[in-house]
C-alpha cells in the first residue's frame, strides 16, 4: 500500500512539476523521512539525467530544477 501511495504522489509531483512546480505542503502529505538538493554543475542535460534518476530509480519526490550561481539545482523528498 506504500508503495502505491508513493507512486501517486510521485505522478502528483510530475504533473506538477510540469505545470510550475511543487509545493512542500505535497511533501508533508507523504510522510517525509529526507531531504537534500542536488548541485548538477553547469550541464543541463546532466541535471535532467540525475533529476530522473532521483524520480524513477531512487523514487524520490524533486522539485523543477533551477539555476542558481554556481549551476543548476533540485531539491529531493522522500
Amino acid at each position: 500500500m506504500r508503495s502505491i501511495r508513493r507512486m501517486v504522489a510521485i505522478v502528483g509531483v510530475v504533473a506538477a512539476v510540469a505545470v510550475g512546480g511543487t509545493t512542500v505542503a505535497s511533501a508533508q502529505n507523504v510522510g517525509v523521512q529526507g531531504e537534500g538538493e542536488v548541485a548538477c554543475g553547469y550541464d543541463y542535460g546532466k541535471c535532467v539525467t540525475q533529476w530522473y534518476d532521483y524520480v524513477l530509480v531512487k523514487n524520490y519526490i524533486v522539485s523543477k530544477i533551477y539555476y542558481r550561481g554556481g549551476g543548476y539545482h533540485f531539491y529531493w523528498w522522500n
